[in-house]
């Protein structure tokens, strides 16, 4: 027991939290805030086939937090998913992770998580890509996963030349 006395949310990651992104976007009285931490060590193209057992790599997930002010119903929930989800891949892509299977072109990992809050701001019927809050999503999501990985790689280099010299 955690004491919490509301339901809450919690992530898993093994990825330092100095490597948590931040990224943030308002327009007028609407606004989107997202948390990431991007680990791609266990990477996947969308139809791979799953890891077994043993061929499990290490530790490696993308998690996003986004928060909005929007009051979003539960269609524009599911509406928002999707856009995070498909920025989320359009930045993976873009950086040519290779997935667990040595194939270029990873779109995320196998245990990839996203969480979405909305708030009692402007109401929005609708959240896709054609929406203004749809696309703020859609920038928010690739700043951040981008940066991700970006430290992703970075602390990852880090630790195995640590690893390295310390053999």
């Amino acid at each position: 027991d955690l004491g919490l006395e509301r339901r809450c949310v919690g992530l898993m990651t093994a990825v330092p939290l100095e490597h948590l992104v931040c990224a943030r976007e308002e327009n007028g009285n609407l606004w989107v805030e997202g948390f990431c931490t991007v680990g791609l060590s266990n990477a996947v193209r969308a139809g791979e086939p799953p890891l077994k057992g043993s061929e499990a790599s290490s530790p490696g997930t993308i998690n996003i937090v986004l928060v909005t002010n929007a009051r979003l119903p539960a269609s524009a929930m599911v509406g928002a998913l999707q856009v995070a989800t498909e920025s989320k891949t359009a930045s993976v892509l873009a950086a040519d992770i290779v997935s667990w299977t040595g194939t270029r072109g990873a779109t995320g990992t196998g245990t990839d998580a996203t969480v979405i809050a909305s708030g009692h701001g402007p109401f929005c019927s609708y959240s896709g890509t054609h929406t203004m809050i749809g696309a703020m999503i859609g920038r928010v999501v690739g700043q951040a996963i981008a940066e991700g990985i970006a430290s992703w790689r970075q602390w990852r280099t880090r630790r195995d030349l640590e690893s390295c010299s310390a053999t």
